[in-house]
């Protein structure tokens, strides 16, 4: 199994930014996704989308190395970007702190304009972008995008996700999908339901369906309270216990 890192999704308000850092250093293979969006990101927090002040104080850990970070754009700025329109807070946008980007589609029903969305994230490299593939709209943006990327100058990469931040497992993971021929240069996620509960099961199974692929998985849901109020750090902590003996590498990049 070539599992290279392990996102945690959805950090917010409710713990300390400091509290992540601690377990960075700790599990170095551990990505945090930050989940923005131009409806939720504001002064109050709300589950799942921290403040603007959370957002500052994670940034600057960031800056100093002390995080791994990806932005998960939902919503209003995901819908801009289908159209051309780059309309993400700049801060947000810095690809010294946030490497990664997830463009997440799920529920999204805004129509791709191919050109000028692929001229929209040109203006955001040099990043990694992640497209939340859920066997609809995100197979067909993806499929736009490498479409008019034939110069390769967009570094895009899939993320099996049917779940959509519902903490649903599938019924089957499947064999990775939109790979080059190069396997040095194949990168594919897993997500899904996956939790402290279910990892040492769904490992294995994720496993025979990537390969030798290089792979990462992302959690999201199930690492939260039973009233999604709480980011529960006993949980990330036990799902980076138990992935740690599959990771292939000692760190994160892209």
């Amino acid at each position: 199994m070539n599992l290279d890192r392990v996102t945690i999704t959805g950090p917010d308000d409710s713990i300390r930014p400091s509290e992540l850092s601690r377990l960075s250093h700790e599990y170095p293979f551990v990505e945090w996704g930050i989940l923005v969006s131009g409806n939720n990101t504001a002064s109050i927090g709300t589950p799942r989308f921290p403040s603007w002040d959370w957002l500052m104080e994670v940034r600057e850990l960031a800056r100093r190395g002390a995080l791994s970070l990806s932005l998960h754009v939902c919503g209003h700025w995901t819908r801009q970007l289908l159209l051309g329109h780059v309309s993400i807070a700049p801060l947000l946008t810095e690809a010294s702190v946030y490497k990664r980007m997830q463009l997440n589609f799920h529920a999204e029903n805004t129509q791709c304009i191919a050109p000028k969305f692929f001229a929209a994230l040109r203006t955001l490299n040099p990043r990694q972008f992640i497209f939340q593939i859920d066997g609809a709209n995100g197979n067909q943006h993806l499929e736009s995008l490498y479409a008019e990327n034939d110069d390769g100058s967009v570094d895009a990469v899939p993320l099996f996700d049917i779940s959509g931040g519902a903490g649903i497992l599938p019924a089957q993971w499947p064999k990775p999908q939109y790979m080059s021929t190069d396997t040095d240069h194949c990168y594919h996620g897993y997500a899904g339901g996956l939790g402290p509960d279910n990892l040492e099961t769904q490992l294995p199974l994720i496993a025979e369906a990537a390969g030798n692929t290089r792979i990462w998985i992302d959690m999201e849901t199930r690492v939260r309270s039973s009233d999604d109020r709480q980011f529960d750090l006993q949980k990330v902590r036990r799902c980076l216990e138990i992935c740690a003996p599959f990771i292939t590498q000692a760190g994160v990049g892209v």
